[in-house]
């Protein structure tokens, strides 16, 4: 029994076997590696906080090194000035956070005077599910006042209490506080050393991954070390100055514990979209139930509204010289991962851990992948993304991407950077039997109406030509396809180029044959011949009518269109089958017939190389 062999010279059985296991192999790496995510978290969150704010303060490090501090005096100031300052805070924060706890039953008054004002204004429907939710919650506090401060008596007819007997000592809390206080100092011992050892840090890991990769690692390192330190700081900076200016402004409006929502709304703005949403509700609900009346949570709710759109419509677009990277739709659900793995402390590592991944997928060909899954950058090219367009049979966002190229690209030619390659793309799909003969020729018919439309976009009102001009003959060059229809519609590209200057392309439609060609000439009597030959059979059928047309006049100017594939264009062989000037695109195809069919200059009959 004969065995049909795959590309690797495997049996097709033992391929597609092989096939299968690899899936398997990386579903289980994809398996592992998340268990080892989830299930080390406790050393793997210090490390990633400490890798972190060592981006974040080396910068400051660097700056003390210049004013010649040293390695390790500046690593000193910088660590004790930063977490000085956020134990400082934190400290206050606990603070002002056990104060609130104290304080919310003091508010019930106010919060049953905004259930009243709803129940005023409707009397179903959600609000009111609302006003009844807000009643039983001020019910449940009101009970919890009325409860006896000791459960060991009763006056007499009252019905007997239950005592339940709950322990308040502080030791039950200490190995929840010994296990933060332990991470927190992993954190503060990972960060000096890190600061200290960043060049040996580096060197050690040019080291393992090897020097045949030296230059892609360098390069790797330097992107990722780059766009972190300045997303990092970038934001740090805009989301402090949030911070201070909104704890500042709700101190005058009268709010309690405006540096608690300050330092929250910093904190909060570090994750994307949704973060200055949690960070502005928290002290908007503290002002409806601290301030009786409307006005203040109103103002509170406007102050955060004006501050979001300055800063997203102003600050953010001049503060950040980059983007992270990573485009929104996978930034948000790289938060949604990174909560779901490590909780509250994945909301606010999710995006510089995203934006590490991004830059090492780009710099690792065997992750390129990940970066075109995540990153921000368009992953097709113009070109490609109008044939996948079309292919689709989508006309109008076909029509977009032409739109969008001459917008961003106002100096280049879309006809020879989009439909050309458009056109060859077709050819080469349609010759592999990818593309079905409908299918060829609906995407020619979309191609041409395509074409039609950005024609009418270009046309603009002719200058006005003197009598002699008016007069003269209008030069006529003829068009001949090599071998297909989309060989024809290369040419129809030329001849709007050529119209704008006078000259008149006739175009034969069809698979004429060298017979008819050359009859076409004897009548016409053209004073030059393009012939547009697109890969892969266009080179060889485009050279032996140059030779037909050679033979049979041996003056004629003749210009080949042949556009690039796979192959180099084969400018020697058409020259010695008689074509005087070979071009590659339709610019340079107008350049050359302008230079043969302008009256004050002679036809150029010598071959040219362009």
């Amino acid at each position: 029994m004969a065995l049909t062999f795959g590309q690797e010279g495997l049996p097709l059985d033992a391929d597609s076997r092989l096939r299968r296991l690899n899936g398997v192999i990386v579903f289980a790496g994809c398996a592992l590696a998340l268990g080892v995510l989830y299930w080390t978290q406790a050393v793997l969150i210090p490390i990633a906080l400490a890798v972190l704010l060592s981006f974040l303060l080396s910068p400051l490090v660097r700056g003390f090194e210049r004013l010649r501090f040293g390695r390790v005096g500046s690593v000193v100031v910088v660590v004790v000035l930063a977490f000085g300052i956020l134990g400082g805070v934190g400290f206050e924060l606990f603070t002002q956070v056990t104060r609130l706890a104290d304080d919310l039953p003091g508010y019930r008054s106010n919060i049953r005077a905004k259930v009243v004002d709803f129940q005023g204004a409707t009397s179903g429907g959600l609000i009111d599910k609302v006003r009844r939710a807000g009643t039983d919650m001020m019910a449940a506090i009101d009970r919890g006042q009325q409860q006896p401060q000791h459960g060991l008596t009763h006056q007499a007819g009252d019905a007997p209490v239950p005592v339940v007997m709950q322990s308040s000592s502080v030791l039950w809390q200490i190995p929840n506080l010994l296990e933060g206080l332990a991470s927190a100092g992993l954190v503060l011992v990972l960060v000096i050393f890190m600061l200290l050892e960043r060049r040996e840090l580096r060197d050690r890991l040019l080291r393992l991954i090897g020097y045949g990769r030296l230059a892609v690692t360098t390069r790797a390192l330097d992107e990722a070390a780059a766009r972190i330190s300045s997303y990092l700081v970038a934001q740090s900076l805009l989301n402090t100055a949030y911070g201070i200016t909104v704890g500042a402004a709700l101190y005058f409006l009268g709010v309690p514990y405006a540096l608690l929502w300050g330092f929250l709304g910093t904190v909060l703005r570090f994750i994307p979209y949704v973060g200055p949403f949690l960070g502005a509700a928290m002290p908007v609900a503290v002002s409806l139930a601290a301030f009786p009346g409307w006005s203040v949570p109103f103002k509170v709710a406007g102050l955060f509204a004006f501050a979001e759109l300055i800063i997203n419509m102003i600050v953010e677009p001049l503060a950040y010289g980059q983007s992270a990277g990573v485009s929104q739709v996978a930034l948000l659900a790289a938060v949604a991962f990174w909560t779901w793995l490590w909780g509250p402390i994945g909301l606010v590592l999710a995006t510089p851990l995203t934006v590490c991944l991004v830059v090492l997928s780009k710099n690792v060909p065997e992750l390129q992948f990940i970066f075109f899954l995540l990153a921000d950058e368009p992953v097709l090219e113009p070109d490609v993304r109008l044939y996948q367009r079309l292919l689709a049979a989508d006309d109008e966002e076909a029509h977009e991407v032409v739109v969008a190229y001459r917008r961003r690209n106002p100096e280049c030619d879309p006809y020879d950077d989009l439909l050309l390659p458009l056109l060859v793309r077709t050819n080469v799909d349609r010759a592999d039997q990818r593309l079905s003969g409908d299918e060829e020729q609906r995407m020619l018919k979309s191609a041409r109406r395509l074409l039609g439309k950005m024609n009418s976009a270009d046309a603009s009102p002719r200058p006005a030509v003197v009598a002699e001009e008016a007069a003269a003959p209008i030069p006529t060059v003829l068009g001949c396809p090599a071998a297909t229809a989309a060989d024809a519609l290369a040419l129809q590209i030329l001849g709007h180029k050529l119209a704008a200057d006078g000259v008149v392309l006739e175009t034969m439609w069809g698979a004429a044959s060298s017979l008819e060609v050359l009859s076409a000439v004897e009548e016409t009597r053209p004073r030059a011949v393009c012939i547009a030959a697109l890969p892969p059979r266009g080179a060889v059928a485009a050279r032996y009518l140059c030779r037909r047309l050679r033979r049979q006049f041996p003056d004629l100017a003749i210009v080949a269109l042949v556009l690039g594939g796979d192959d180099a264009s084969p400018v020697a062989a058409l020259h010695s089958a008689g074509a005087n000037v070979v071009v590659g695109s339709a610019c340079a195809a107008r350049t050359a017939l302008l230079e043969i069919v302008t009256p004050a200059a002679e036809p150029q009959l010598q071959p040219l190389a362009v």
